[in-house]
């Protein structure tokens, strides 16, 4: 028979107080869950001659009824020991050293924690005489397939991808680092959703100070459910009122396993088919699992494209802005001319001009995003061409505006990281305010106040700009803009840093 890939019962109870003080017994149990319709309860006779029986309680939906039927009722109904059995303790005893045959069982005698292993999928056998339980970890409730990325697209890198279930993705990554130094640790955050978290991370790699830090945050998480990871990310990062992503997401187990390699940490959250990576720095928004697949000097020349269109995408349109307004001399004389020209009849000021186009980009890739997948794609083509060519005609904005702010989209766009990408996004407003009303000079000044923002960033006590913080340190500058020949490769100094 195929096993299933199992989960341990969660570790940590949030089950209300006044269920912690009942008794254990069938009775409390059914009164704690009420009359829910899939909670099913049977009691069953083992030993009629001397009324020897044991309840059974389970959540259906959440168990395999297979497992039950051939592991736990055929033993307890068929076994001539068990038949034999005169009272509820040796019933017990035996069932406990292993006379039904089940990998994953428990015994329980608080009521909490059985109340949790029931909503956890068990299966378990209520002892009402002894006030004790044992559970069987039946889990068989339906799970997405493992799948290829639709985020995060590969060359040659692997296909697969994490999904809902914390145990497949845990068994994913196990089968990917086979090493006896990685370690799994589950929590559960969540007073009503109880759900579990799993903090991994190499135990030969990982910063001891860092990774205490970590699990003292992820403890304080005060929080009813933990349905999206955004409610864990906002209560374990460093600076609250920033724009710049402090966690990475990533849909691919490939790429955190290599940042787990590397001694970050990982975590995996129950029903969420995304990770989260820390710490990050600046060079991690610009990296990706192909800069490893692909030969090195053309991915070199590739993350220098990156850092370059990221600056484009940053300071274009506020340049722009700047030089049309207010230093026309700094562009060539037939370049003025031609730009000027193409904006006769336009009635709005350059600043309005390229606003609305920027915020007109925005619209568009929102509406492909959020709109059905079938008609999404026709959504962002028809308004880049129809649109924005009816709007040149019109005169509503000028051919050189809508060439810039195209090309600061695009540029934008070759950001690997799309939450370091939004971030630049806003900024990029920031810039073009300040550009309009002192041009250059304003410019200089939003430059000024991100990069100071940037440097007062620290992730779990890494500063985010590391290694160009680092003046001393020429080898943390290895994995930056050049990628090095993958048997030179190291861990990120700053990783291991932290005193």
């Amino acid at each position: 028979m195929k096993k299933k890939i199992q989960e341990p019962p969660i570790k940590n109870s949030f089950i209300d107080k006044w269920v912690e003080n009942l008794e254990l017994n069938s009775e409390n149990v059914k009164k704690v869950l009420g009359d829910s319709a899939d909670y099913v309860t049977r009691e069953i006779t083992v030993n009629s001659k001397h009324n020897v029986k044991v309840h059974m309680a389970c959540i259906d939906g959440l168990i395999n009824h297979q497992y039950i039927s051939d592991y736990i009722l055929k033993p307890l109904v068929n076994d001539v020991r068990l038949a034999t059995v005169e009272d509820e303790n040796t019933l017990f005893e035996y069932i406990e050293q292993g006379l039904i045959y089940f990998t994953d069982q428990k015994s329980f005698t608080e009521m909490g924690t059985l109340v949790d292993a029931v909503l956890s999928a068990n299966t378990v056998l209520i002892f009402d005489g002894l006030n004790k339980a044992i559970g069987f970890d039946t889990k068989g409730f339906q799970m997405r397939s493992i799948t290829t990325p639709t985020e995060e697209t590969s060359i040659r890198g692997s296909k697969d991808t994490f999904v809902e279930t914390i145990r497949v993705n845990t068994a994913t990554i196990r089968r990917k680092i086979k090493s006896s130094n990685l370690r799994i640790e589950d929590m559960t955050i969540g007073s009503m959703s109880n759900t579990m978290v799993s903090v991994v991370y190499m135990e030969n790699m990982v910063n001891k100070i860092m990774l205490k830090e970590l699990k003292e945050r992820l403890k304080k998480v005060d929080a009813e459910e933990v349905l999206f990871a955004g409610i864990i990310e906002e209560s374990i990062i460093d600076e609250k009122h920033t724009t710049f992503p402090q966690v990475d997401y990533t849909e691919k187990p490939d790429k955190f396993c290599i940042s787990i390699a590397d001694g970050k940490i990982g975590l995996l959250i129950d029903g969420i088919p995304f990770s989260m990576i820390m710490p990050i720095a600046l060079i991690d928004m610009f990296q990706t699992t192909d800069d490893y697949t692909i030969n090195q000097f053309f991915t070199s020349s590739i993350r220098k494209i990156r850092y370059f269109l990221a600056s484009i995408s940053l300071v274009l349109p506020g340049f722009f802005i700047a030089v049309t307004t207010f230093h026309q001399q700094l562009l060539p004389s037939r370049l003025t001319v031609s730009i000027i020209t193409s904006r006769e009849g336009v009635p709005f000021p350059i600043f309005f001009e390229v606003l609305i186009l920027v915020l007109a980009f925005q619209v568009l890739i929102e509406a492909g995003t959020r709109i059905y997948s079938s008609i999404g794609s026709m959504i962002s083509l028809v308004g880049a061409l129809v649109v924005g060519d009816a709007a040149i005609g019109a005169k509503f904005v000028s051919p050189a505006a809508v060439v810039v702010v195209a090309i600061t989209a695009i540029s934008n766009y070759a950001i690997p990281n799309r939450d370091f990408a939004n971030a630049l996004w806003m900024w990029e407003l920031v810039l073009l305010m300040f550009s309009t009303f002192i041009g250059i000079f304003g410019l200089a000044i939003g430059l000024v106040l991100m990069i100071a923002t940037l440097c007062s960033i620290e992730v779990l006590g890494v500063p985010y700009m590391s290694p160009f913080l680092d003046t001393n340190r020429f080898k943390g500058f290895k994995d930056t803009f050049i990628r090095p020949r993958l048997d030179k490769k190291e861990s990120p100094d700053y990783v291991q840093r932290i005193k």
